[in-house]
C-alpha cells in the first residue's frame, strides 16, 4: 500500500508557462524543452474541475487542481481550449420524439438553437451522470446534455420518460 501514494496524481496548485505559438498551446517550464499540449478535464462528465495537460502522444504532462491554478492571462487560454473541446449543446425543451424501427428521432430546443438528432440504443448511448443529469450521444457521435431533467417543462419530461 505504500506505493499507492507515489502513483497518485499530484495536482499542481500553480501553473506558469502556458502560451500560444503558431496557433497551438505550448507549455514552457524552466529547464525543460517546450511542449505542445492539449487541455482536457480529468473527469469531463462527472467533475469538471481538475485539468490535465497532455503532450502530442497523449501522455500526461501536468495535472492542475483547476482553472484557478493558472495565472489570469493563461486562465483565458485554458478556458477557451476547454470550451471548444467540450461543446455540449444543452437541451432546454423537447418538441417531440418519434420512434421508427427502434431509432428515436429527437426534435429539441438547445442553448444553441433548434436541433434534431437520431438516437439508437438508449442503454448504450445515454449516460446518466446523476439521477437527473444525462448526456445523450446520437448516431453520428454528437453529444447533447440535459443538466437537470427536473428543470425541463412537464411535456419535455414526459417525452424523455417515454423515449428512454
Amino acid at each position: 500500500m505504500a506505493g499507492m501514494n507515489e502513483t497518485a496524481t499530484k495536482f499542481a496548485t500553480e501553473v506558469r508557462g502556458l502560451g500560444r505559438r503558431n496557433g497551438r498551446l505550448v507549455l514552457e517550464r524552466p529547464g525543460e524543452k517546450p511542449s505542445e499540449v492539449t487541455v482536457r478535464y480529468l473527469r469531463p462528465l462527472t467533475a469538471r474541475t481538475e485539468i490535465v495537460l497532455l503532450d502530442h502522444d497523449g501522455h500526461e504532462v501536468l495535472t492542475a487542481a483547476g482553472v484557478d491554478a493558472f495565472p489570469p492571462e493563461e486562465r483565458l487560454l485554458v478556458t477557451e481550449a476547454l470550451r471548444s473541446r467540450y461543446l455540449l449543446p444543452v437541451i432546454r425543451k423537447v418538441q417531440r420524439i418519434d420512434v421508427r424501427f427502434g431509432i428515436r428521432y429527437w426534435w429539441v430546443e438547445t442553448d444553441r438553437g433548434p436541433r434534431w438528432f437520431a438516437l439508437r440504443e438508449p442503454g448504450k448511448n445515454v449516460s446518466w451522470i446523476t439521477a437527473t443529469h444525462l448526456v445523450l450521444r446520437d448516431t453520428v457521435g454528437n453529444r447533447f446534455e440535459i443538466p437537470d431533467l427536473l428543470a425541463l417543462d412537464p411535456r419535455s419530461r414526459r417525452w424523455v420518460g417515454l423515449s428512454l
